[in-house]
């Protein structure tokens, strides 16, 4: 079984566990603010659903920013670990 710590190669650059999975959640995450924007075309006639697609639509934002935020943490601190290996 995998640890966060191992590294799993995917192509031509190695990259670990956890940088892939939250470059995963962030794809992911995204894509499904895309889709958002149509549910939130769709839902034009009814402003009670539109309001709470446009809350959830907001909180996944966040939830992007976060994990872009701690991507960039963790790999701004596995740069610095990583001299001394």
């Amino acid at each position: 079984m995998n640890t966060s710590q191992e590294t799993v190669s995917r192509g031509q650059f190695p990259i670990d566990n956890v940088t892939y999975d939250l470059i995963t959640l962030i794809h992911e995450k995204s894509k499904g603010l895309e889709a958002f924007d149509k549910y939130l075309q769709d839902a034009q006639g009814n402003s009670e659903l539109g309001q709470f697609l446009q809350q959830i639509r907001q909180q996944d934002t966040q939830t992007v920013q976060q994990l872009t935020q701690f991507l960039q943490r963790t790999q701004a601190g596995s740069r610095t670990g990583s001299s001394s290996s």
